[in-house]
């Protein structure tokens, strides 16, 4: 619904929203999707045109001291808690030098984003997140098949083999855009709660399923509220 602060959702059709997304994915984290629909309102209503993308995205199996018959082991270089914060560091960090290229350093970027850690039977866990982009700057990921194209789906890339300190595009395939990966939508769309923004909300709602959540870590976490 619209309200006076701006676009939100109140209370039952948050609670819908539960019932519509625990019918598809089994039991959800109701505080993490309330947390999540906030961060999207608080983007909408900053950036009237949004562009969402939904991506995979995983460590690698690296057998140790190059032998393949031994056990596989994560790189020791790397803090895997810090991987997620070193990811988003280094996907601004490519938009801001592509925006300075381009002459718009005058304009203030946001990026908005959601992710949650899940591990099932890997011996590693992996990470689902939502990235969310001012439309009128970013609308598109671009082609996923050349790996070395100047677009969106590339920067992604990119972004997590740094943050695993491994090099690209020899581990690009870590990330992954599952189908219907893209998501546009407007403050409009969002007021109206149209079938296309409500499928979004639902679609996210993936994220939140309780039964392969890493327990007793940090799990989930968003960028802050644009006031």
């Amino acid at each position: 619904m619209k309200s006076n602060g701006g676009y939100c959702l109140i209370g039952n059709e948050l609670d819908n929203l539960r019932v519509v997304a625990e019918a598809k994915y089994g039991e959800i984290s109701f505080e993490q999707l309330k947390t999540s629909v906030e961060v999207i309102a608080s983007f909408l209503n900053k950036h009237p045109r949004v562009f969402a993308v939904r991506v995979d995205m995983r460590f690698p199996h690296i057998p140790v001291m190059d032998d393949p018959d031994m056990p596989t082991s994560f790189p020791p270089e790397v803090e895997e808690e810090k991987v997620i914060t070193r990811f988003i560091a280094s996907l601004k960090s490519q938009i801001h030098a592509l925006r300075h290229r381009k002459g718009k350093t005058g304009k203030r970027f946001f990026l908005g984003y959601i992710w949650v850690k899940e591990q099932v039977t890997s011996q590693y866990p992996h990470y689902h997140v939502v990235l969310l982009f001012n439309r009128d700057d970013y609308g598109y990921l671009g082609g996923y098949a050349n790996f070395d194209a100047h677009n969106m789906a590339t920067r992604i890339r990119k972004a997590w083999c740094r943050a695993l300190r491994l090099a690209y595009p020899d581990y690009a395939s870590l990330v992954h855009f599952p189908p219907d990966a893209e998501y546009r939508f407007d403050r409009r769309d969002a007021d109206l709660q149209n079938e296309n923004f409500y499928n979004f909300l639902v679609r996210i709602g993936y994220l939140f399923k309780l039964r392969s959540k890493v327990r007793g870590e940090r799990n989930f976490g968003h960028s802050e509220r644009i006031r």
